[in-house]
């Protein structure tokens, strides 16, 4: 019999259509195309053996995020994108008191988690987060804490002093907690990786689909104690990561200037961006994501633009799940290339 519940649950990113046509600036996805000799030397990589075999191990991979994250490779856990990881934090936490505490708004799968499993969320405002966790009992009897920093849609971030205070209350009080890092390489601000090996009960989430900008390859990875890693791999498919997918994703770890160029085009992009917005007088606010936003007064004139750019093949994300106020008449934009950014604004100044 099918569960009830579940058919109440709405999906916001599911496409109808074909994107690879259009200037994609609405998913936060890397847009700025990879170099012809890059592309040249991952197809090297993709054997027939490696598509016709179950995937090969991980142990190489694991090695190299080890080196990055400056951690020891048992803690850890390889998962298919930061978003899974999550379906297996709801699965391996779910108490007979399910309820948990989040940053809000953030990023939408919480509450979609939440409602398949039927968790209970106890929503605090990011502009109160740490004064509510340090101050009061809002944490206590919680299945875990989620905390997206730099936080999503609105790109805001937690200094690293302040997430020391959140981590040592959860501590202290025994509750877990997630931080989700997903866009942490966009910033200045140190990860909290390797706080796991001081405080058992913390868990951070890593995506290669933003700073690395490999979204269609679906890996990632959490950090945590090597009890939580242990529970992680008893609850994952044996094969749930892909050949190709391991293989390029040791390609990219071998190769980090590739990442190091990404993230200087796109600080490159944003020093350009504020500038094209303030030329033309609009309401802005850039991020310490790979995202930028722009307000309006009115929220037709949101629709019009939406439908307008999306006939001239360039997609912009306009549409927040309920609850994201802040976010009310406004439009986001993933940065680009400095020439996808002309081309946005360009198209922009003839509709509007």
């Amino acid at each position: 019999m099918y569960l009830n519940h579940l058919k109440k649950i709405s999906r916001t990113s599911q496409y109808d259509f074909d994107r690879s046509n259009y200037l994609r600036l609405d998913a936060n996805e890397r847009v700025i195309p990879f170099k012809t000799k890059e592309i040249e030397n991952i197809k090297k990589i993709i054997t027939s053996e490696l598509i016709q075999s179950y995937p090969p191990s991980n142990k190489s991979l694991i090695k190299l995020i080890s080196k990055k994250e400056k951690i020891n490779e048992k803690f850890i856990t390889l998962v298919a994108g930061s978003d899974t990881a999550l379906k297996y934090l709801f699965e391996v936490f779910n108490k007979k008191k399910k309820k948990i505490v989040s940053i809000f708004p953030t990023y939408g799968m919480i509450s979609v988690y939440s409602s398949i499993y039927k968790y209970k969320i106890k929503n605090i405002s990011e502009s109160k987060f740490e004064e509510n966790i340090i101050s009061k009992d809002i944490i206590k009897n919680c299945s875990f804490i989620y905390l997206a920093n730099p936080n999503q849609p609105s790109g805001n971030i937690i200094k690293y002093h302040s997430l020391i205070n959140i981590i040592k209350k959860a501590n202290k009080q025994k509750i877990h907690i997630v931080i989700d890092e997903a866009y942490i390489d966009f910033t200045n601000q140190k990860s909290c990786s390797n706080l796991v090996k001081k405080y058992k009960y913390l868990i951070v989430l890593k995506s290669l689909s933003k700073s690395i900008g490999i979204a269609g390859l679906r890996l990632g990875y959490v950090i945590s104690n090597p009890q939580i890693k242990i529970i992680l791999d008893a609850v994952k498919p044996i094969f749930d990561i892909t050949g190709p997918s391991i293989k390029i994703c040791e390609f990219f770890f071998k190769n980090k200037k590739i990442l190091e160029n990404y993230l200087q085009e796109i600080k490159k992009s944003k020093n350009f961006v504020g500038r094209e917005c303030a030329k033309r007088q609009l309401k802005f606010k850039l991020t310490n994501a790979n995202f930028f936003h722009i307000f309006f007064e009115k929220g037709n004139k949101v629709k019009n633009i939406v439908k307008k750019l999306k006939h001239r093949k360039i997609l912009i994300k306009s549409k927040y799940s309920k609850g994201f106020n802040v976010l009310k008449n406004s439009i986001r934009i993933t940065y680009g290339s400095r020439s996808q950014m002309s081309t946005f604004f360009n198209e922009l100044d003839k509709i509007q």
